[in-house]
This record gives C-alpha cells, structure tokens and sequence, in this order.
C-alpha cells in the first residue's frame, strides 16, 4: 500500500504542477496582451438617477426617497459642489474632504480619487454632484484601446484557448506515458500470475515494492500449486489402489452371494438375503467406480479416446439394453430421433458419453420408486447435437438445479451427476439440469463442435 500511496502522491503533485503550469501561462498571455492592447472601461454605476434626485427648494437641498434608496446602495457620502467652488450640500461627508475647491482641484479627481476616496461625479444646474465610496475599495486605472485592437479580441480568444487545450493534451499525454511506463510491468506480473507462471519484476522506482510482493507471491503460489498437484496426484492414486484392492474380495462376495441366492438348499428367506448381499454388493462396485472416474475426471487424469459416432445409433444401442436385460414393469423408455438426426455424427469418447446418459437413466430409475416413463432423444443443434434424457417422476430437487453450473456431491443423487457434469465439461459442452412445468425433470447435454 506504501508504494501505491506513493505512485498516487506523485500523480496528484504531476497533476498539480500541470494546473500550476496552466495558470502560469495564462498569466503571462494575459498580461502580455493587456500590455500591449490596453482596453477602454466606463463606470457602472448611474449616478445621473441620484442627481436628479437632488431637488433644491428655496435654497434647501433635499434627496427624493427613489434616489435616497439608490444611493445607500452604492455610495457612502455625497456632495455638491456649487459654481463658485464651496460645497453647498452634503450627506455623510467624511471629516478630511475638504469644503473648497479650485479649478485644478475639481479637474484632478473628477474621474478618479479625492484624498484617495473613489468617486463618480454629474453635472447639474446647481453644479457639480460629486458621490463618493470607501477608500480602498474601488480599484481605477485608466485603460484604452484602439478599434483594431478591439477588433482583433476573437483571434486571441481563439488562440488562447487553442494555446490551452495544447499544453493540456501534451501534458496529459507526458502523464500517462509515465503512468504506463510504471504500471505496465506490474500488469504483465498479474497477467503471468493469473496464467500461474513465475514473474521477477524489476524492484527499483515508485511501483518497487507493489514488484517486490508480486515475486514473492508468485514464488508462494508455485509452491501451493506444486503441493496442491502433489497431493491431487497422491489422493487419486489412493483411490485408483483402493478401486483395484476392493475389486477382488467385492467380486468373490458377489460371486458366492450369487450362488446361495440360487442354491435349493438355502430356506426362500435366506435366498432373500444372499440377493440382498449380491444387490448391495454390486451397488458397492458401482460406487467405487464411480467414485475413480469421478476423481480422475475432476483432474483431467482421464485420457479421452475421441472418434467419429453416430449418436442416434449409441442411443438406440442403450435403450435396448436396458429392456433386454429386463426393465421393470413400472418404468419404460422411449427413443425419438428425427430424420435429420440419424445421420448426425459425433466426435467424442464414446464409452465417456456411454456413461453419462447412462447414469443419466439409472438416476431416473433410482429415484423414482413407484416407476416412471424415461424419454431419450437426439437432435442437431447449430454448433452440434442435443442430447437429452427426461423423464415424468418427482424432478430434481431444488439444490441440483441451484448446483447446476458448478459439480457438487448431493447426498440423494451420488457422483453420477458429478460424473455426467465432468464428462461433458471435456468434451467442451455442458448439461443443463431443469424441472418442466408439466412435471418430471430433463437434462440436456449439449455439444458443441
């Protein structure tokens, strides 16, 4: 954070110096050309409405309200200066404001100070009224100005502001040059980091400790990476030893399991038990399984063995299999492929996308007690083909479609969803999991190829 505060810091004062800059020219053009083109001003202030308010009866002067008003607004004192030269009236006149005045007296501060009081003046038939503010806050300076020089104040608008916008954009292009000159290996370091490659950014300058924590991260993270491959490695050996070393003892169950369940000699109840003991036992196998492809398509350790089928004909393939080898009563499949379909090919690894729709159907099977009607279908899509496999039971419950972008075991659904889900991610597809409006659930696997 210190360096980052230091990167800020001095971008802020670069910044400051460009505004500073900034000023600093407009200063000196201005000057400049004030200088050299000096401009006429006129006073603002309309003092003709006050002197007509001063009205003289029988030889007493008196301000009307109107002019009364106007002048308390704008001036402090007034006065009117008679022919001879004496002040004939006055209204808040200031003590060092003298009383007479003399030819070259009223010629002198008649447009712009007397005794360093600003004051405006007007002619009238008794005189001259003379209206005065406080010293020191009204600046005069006699400015004036030819008409070429007034005629010419666009083009040096123009020029001004051209002038401006220039150093502005030669300025910003300097700072964020600088700014991309320092920042711009520091991206390279995160872009590597992402890509998990090792970075050494150079340490020297304003982004050397940001350099600095990015090498030291990136030395942090080859090393997780490698204990984390290490012991990905380490668990799916386990499991692949532990599938092979259960494999033998779980057959030879199975294969006596079988024999008492047909041996006339066992009693009906103990022929129940031995099947018992053969059923759960091949549920035991299937798991297993389950659980070494699981884990070795979680870290892409299963090879694929991509060729050209006909995903018409595969499905064909599994639906009879399934009511060959004697599907219950309760639950039927039906295939529905389309014309355009039959002659639909896939590259993919057969015995891989055997699986899914598989496990696909016996996820149907198994959670649907009382039986259902399990739908297969393939169509051709754009990018490919569109498997799918629905069914009318009980649907999907709400965490398998909430899960459905991202493999998590659930308790009531095993690894074969996971499995389904991991097959297609290989292939470069996706399974979409939904529960229909007029009931059951359906699953799409989608390819893209």
């Amino acid at each position: 954070m210190k360096s980052l505060r230091k990167i800020i810091a001095r971008s802020i004062l670069l910044t400051a110096t460009i505004s500073l800059l900034l000023v600093v020219v407009n200063i000196i053009f201005t000057a400049n050309w004030a200088m050299k083109n000096p401009s006429v001003t006129h006073s603002k202030y309309d003092v003709g409405e006050i002197a007509d308010g001063l009205a003289n009866i029988d030889g007493t002067y008196s301000l009307n309200e109107t002019a009364t008003a106007q002048f308390n607004a704008q001036y402090s004192w007034a006065m009117l200066i008679g022919q001879d030269g004496n002040v004939v009236w006055s209204k808040n006149l200031p003590a060092d404001v003298p009383l007479i005045y003399t030819l070259t007296d009223i010629a002198t501060f008649t447009r712009w100070y007397l005794n360093d009081y600003p004051v405006s003046v007007w002619e009238s038939p008794d005189g001259l009224i003379v209206l005065g503010e406080p010293k020191g806050s009204i600046w005069k300076y006699p400015i004036t100005s030819t008409e070429a020089t007034i005629s010419q104040v666009p083009s040096y608008l123009g020029g001004f502001l051209i002038l401006n916008l220039g150093a502005a954009l030669i300025l910003a292009l300097l700072l964020g040059l600088w700014l991309y000159r320092k920042l711009k290996p520091l991206y390279e370091g995160i872009t590597a980091l992402q890509k998990k490659e090792t970075i050494l950014l150079p340490t020297k300058g304003v982004t050397g400790e940001v350099a600095r924590i990015l090498n030291e991260t990136s030395v942090v993270l080859k090393e997780q990476g490698k204990r984390l491959a290490d012991r990905d490695k380490t668990r799916t050996e386990w499991i692949a030893g532990v599938s092979h070393d259960i494999r033998t003892p779980l057959s030879m169950v199975m294969g006596y399991s079988s024999q008492l369940e047909t041996n006339p000699n066992l009693l009906p109840a103990e022929q129940d038990q031995a099947k018992i003991i053969r059923e759960q036992s091949q549920r035991i196998k299937t798991l297993v399984a389950d659980l070494n492809i699981a884990s070795k398509l979680e870290y892409e350790m299963q090879p694929l063995h991509l060729s050209k089928i006909s995903p018409a004909a595969m499905l064909r393939s599994i639906s009879a299999d399934y009511i060959n080898n004697g599907l219950s009563d309760p639950y039927s499949i039906s295939l529905k492929a389309t014309e355009d379909s039959n002659g639909l090919s896939l590259l993919c690894d057969e015995a891989l996308v055997h699986r899914a729709v598989t496990n696909l159907i016996d996820n149907s099977i198994r959670h649907n007690g009382s039986g259902c009607i399990i739908d297969v279908s393939v169509k051709k899509h754009p990018d490919g083909c569109i498997i799918k496999i629905s069914d009318d039971g009980k649907g999907y419950p709400p965490e398998v479609l909430v899960n459905s972008d991202e493999p998590v075991f659930l308790e009531n659904h095993g690894l074969g969803l996971i499995i389904v889900r991991r097959i297609m991610k290989l292939h470069g597809g996706k399974a979409t999991f939904e529960n229909p409006s007029s009931g059951g659930c359906s699953v799409s696997l989608i390819f893209n190829q």
